[in-house]
């Protein structure tokens, strides 16, 4: 065992602990849009402003998040219009949020353990900023290595703790729900279960 590497490793994360900070390395442009604005509305507003994904508000709260993966699985992929499909009924939720103050290595586990690659960057009531897995990997070399041990850490410990959790969001559609189980080392909820097998 290569305790040099674990060493220098240890020290990195010291250091990206102690002086990167999310804010540092966030999107502080953040485009919304209505819970019932048409996914059509959505994916010109994503286009208009060349993001990745757009927070859902209702009632100027933010609630949800859609992203390119959601239009692809939840329109594209079952081949309906996007004059029919609503905001609402794309976006993933509940939106997982952090504070600016947050330092990227804490940022990276929860993203891990959520099993997403955003998140919104709140204070004070106010989203200030999403930050994506990308902008994690751009701040450091050698950075996405540090994650890469990360997520596999965090994959090997929630193997068996995941079953104690009396809720988490699915790894097939991305939904919040109580009731979760292990299928084919996958983390479903019931329905993506059924589908599953």
């Amino acid at each position: 065992m290569d305790t040099t590497n674990d060493q220098g490793t240890n020290e990195s994360i010291k250091e990206i602990e102690t002086y990167i900070s999310v804010k540092e390395v966030m999107t502080e442009k953040v485009i919304t849009t209505d819970i019932e604005e048409s996914a059509l509305k959505v994916g010109k507003e994503m286009i208009k402003h060349n993001v990745g994904s757009i927070i859902v508000t209702k009632n100027d709260e933010a609630v949800g998040i859609i992203t390119e993966r959601d239009m692809i699985k939840k329109i594209v992929a079952k081949n309906k219009k996007t004059e029919n499909v609503s905001a609402s009924m794309l976006m993933s939720s509940p939106l997982i949020m952090i504070k600016p103050s947050t330092n990227v290595i804490d940022a990276s586990k929860t993203m891990s353990k959520a099993n997403i690659r955003r998140l919104a960057v709140m204070q004070n009531g106010k989203i200030v900023g999403i930050i994506t897995d990308r902008d994690l990997l751009t701040i450091a070399p050698g950075l996405n290595t540090i994650l890469a041990d990360l997520i596999e850490m965090n994959r090997k410990q929630n193997v068996t703790a995941e079953e104690e959790y009396e809720g988490g969001i699915c790894q097939r559609c991305g939904y919040y729900v109580a009731d979760l189980a292990m299928v084919n080392g996958r983390i479903l909820c019931e329905s993506c279960r059924d589908e599953e097998e």
